[in-house]
């Protein structure tokens, strides 16, 4: 008996720390959700040379107030839209006033067969 209550016990507690994840997360992503309203991300174009792939983007402030820039992630995709890697990129800026653009380098650290099969960009900004 006091066996099945511990397991039990540890069943009901792992239902509850997963129910906490899931609305932790959850709220993360209205929170991100939120930031994302306040800035225009833009893709300008994808540079290779010799084996190396760099990506340019912009990042518009697009409220009435002055805002942390985050970091900018490139996810790269092949021809046919197969994920190839995930890049990493982050403002000269730390700051943008309102309507303020800045230029964000983004740097693929990416092997060299995949850097020359890079096709495509997503891009998003990470917060956290």
């Amino acid at each position: 008996m006091l066996g099945g209550i511990s397991v039990f016990a540890l069943t009901i507690a792992a239902d509850v720390d997963s129910g906490f994840k899931t609305m932790v997360s959850n709220k993360a992503l209205e929170t991100s959700d939120e930031f994302n309203n306040d800035y225009k991300l833009t893709f300008s174009e994808i540079y290779k040379e010799n084996g190396q792939v760099r990506i340019a983007a912009e990042l518009k402030n697009i409220t009435d107030e002055s805002i942390y820039t985050g970091t900018v992630i490139a996810s790269t995709f092949d021809e046919s839209g197969k994920f190839i890697g995930n890049c990493v990129g982050k403002s000269t800026d730390n700051f943008l006033e309102p309507n303020q653009i800045s230029y964000v380098d983004i740097k693929c650290n990416l092997f060299r067969s995949q850097a020359s099969k890079v096709h495509s960009t997503k891009l998003k900004i990470k917060w956290f």
